[in-house]
């Protein structure tokens, strides 16, 4: 049947195929909205809430939207297949979108009356009712169709299909068995809100597969609760001498990544039943709160996966660069005097285009080969703690010839042999003290003068090659008395 088009709660939302109502506007903001985008937007369980929070501020001349064209309050209205679109609080027809019928929802409520009186069934369900809250004794003056009139605020009556009391409060129990306007729920529920009182909506038979529009809002409003009362568990409770329903309720799993509902059928006494009057609730499992608590446990999934994966990403990028690091320092340090010139550069050449895809490479169509072994030789030198590659004996002799013939590189080498623990060992070899004199002389220079400044593709090289040890570290920072902070 078309009335019973049942949509999965976690299904996203659809509008209508033709929607008369194409944009909204938030009188508040200005902001006007594309309606299909914003229906789409949706959980179909978040839309019928949307759906009844919306006609509840238009009720109140609160609403929230406003038709774009004409300015009159909207709210969210909903097809005989569940799809939804918005309609006018009035229309007066100087508006082209139309989009309510010629009859009324007070009209139609007095057609379905007059057509159908209190059926059988209803009274069937009523006498159950009355039958199961009999045989708790907590339960006291539980009569059917006792008037109750507002004290204060509202105006009116209402008279529920059953009403009784227990010590924590009034209760008033509504039979649902035709399909009943959106209208006549939320006005009940703010009725007995301000009469302290708790709504208990009761259906005579309840299948999640085959759902109603009303069986929706009134699941939806209930925290995914509802309640049954038939033989079977009026039975139950004269058996066990306390009140018993049947409840239906959405249980949220999770599934892979996402999480699915599954509907749990059971019977519930009211020992069982968490009653909120503010929030017009009855529920014997918390969906929301369950809800809410696997979404942040799929978030911090989420983000441990996100952490592993970066992780492993990092560690196969530093992977990746200590092979190639490794390649080039082995390229250098295995260098023989008999090497043909052009396979090696060639050799070169390939091992630089590798080093600029990642940004440490030495510009230049053709770059220096002898600048990158020279230094690649001052970051072994650093590291040994003697000369390497540059035909020196003493460790003195190079610190003169870098002072001299290099000077660009005196501060990359002064960071390395500091880092790399072997700064003493270059005045160890100063035995006439002249390298430190000279050192002393130039290291207020060493950060202004620009003859000290390395290219800085030449600089960016040796910071990759020696793994930073070229650059100031944070702990130079942290202790500015250190001797040799600026050069070696």
């Amino acid at each position: 049947m078309v009335g019973n088009t049942t949509v999965d709660p976690l299904a996203w939302a659809e509008a209508v195929t033709k929607l008369e109502i194409d944009t909204v506007r938030n009188p508040r903001t200005g902001h006007v909205l594309n309606v299909g985008r914003l229906i789409r937007a949706f959980r179909y369980e978040h839309a019928i809430l949307l759906r009844q929070k919306l006609k509840t501020l238009v009720k109140r001349c609160e609403a929230r939207l406003v038709c774009a064209t004409c300015g009159v309050p909207v709210y969210l209205a909903c097809s005989t297949t569940k799809r939804f679109f918005f309609r006018h609080r009035h229309e007066d027809g100087s508006c082209p979108a139309v989009t309510r019928t010629e009859l009324s929802e007070a009209d139609i409520r007095a057609m379905m009356y007059r057509g159908a009186q209190e059926s059988t069934a209803h009274k069937r369900i009523k006498e159950l009712l009355l039958w199961s809250l009999s045989a708790d004794p907590r339960f006291k003056d539980v009569v059917q169709e006792k008037s109750w009139k507002a004290n204060e605020g509202l105006s009116g009556l209402r008279r529920p299909d059953v009403s009784a009391r227990t010590d924590t409060g009034r209760l008033a129990f509504e039979v649902q068995l035709s399909t009943t306007f959106m209208d006549v729920v939320l006005s009940r529920k703010e009725f007995y809100r301000a009469e302290r009182a708790a709504l208990v909506w009761v259906l005579p038979l309840f299948h999640p597969s085959c759902r109603r529009m009303t069986d929706d809002d009134i699941l939806f409003g209930n925290n995914s609760n509802v309640f049954v009362v038939d033989e079977k568990s009026a039975a139950a409770s004269e058996a066990a001498g306390t009140f018993i329903m049947t409840c239906w309720y959405r249980k949220p799993l999770i599934q892979g990544d996402e999480i699915v509902d599954e509907w749990v059928e059971r019977q519930v006494c009211w020992d069982e039943v968490t009653v909120d009057v503010d929030r017009q609730t009855i529920i014997a499992f918390d969906y929301a709160r369950e809800a809410a608590i696997l979404r942040e446990e799929l978030r911090m999934a989420c983000l441990e996966g996100i952490a592993v994966a970066e992780a492993a990403e990092r560690q196969a990028r530093e992977d990746r660069e200590n092979e190639l690091r490794e390649q080039v320092l082995r390229f250098v340090r295995d260098a023989s005097r008999d090497d043909d010139y052009l396979p090696r550069h060639k050799a070169w050449l390939l091992l630089n285009d590798r080093l600029r895809s990642i940004g440490y490479g030495l510009d230049g169509e053709y770059p220096d080969l002898l600048t990158a072994t020279r230094i690649v030789h001052l970051i072994e030198s650093a590291r040994a703690g003697k000369p390497v590659g540059f035909g020196y004996k003493s460790f003195a002799e190079l610190g003169h010839h870098l002072i001299h013939q290099y000077p660009e590189f005196l501060l990359a080498f002064g960071h390395m042999l500091r880092r790399f623990g072997t700064k003493e060992a270059l005045y160890q070899d100063d035995r006439t003290g002249k390298l430190r004199v000279k050192l002393q002389a130039v290291r207020a220079a060493l950060l202004r003068d620009p003859k000290y400044r390395m290219a800085e593709d030449e600089e960016r090289f040796c910071a990759f090659l020696s793994k930073g040890a070229s650059r100031k570290s944070h702990s130079d920072n942290d202790n500015p008395d250190q001797p040799g902070r600026a050069a070696a």
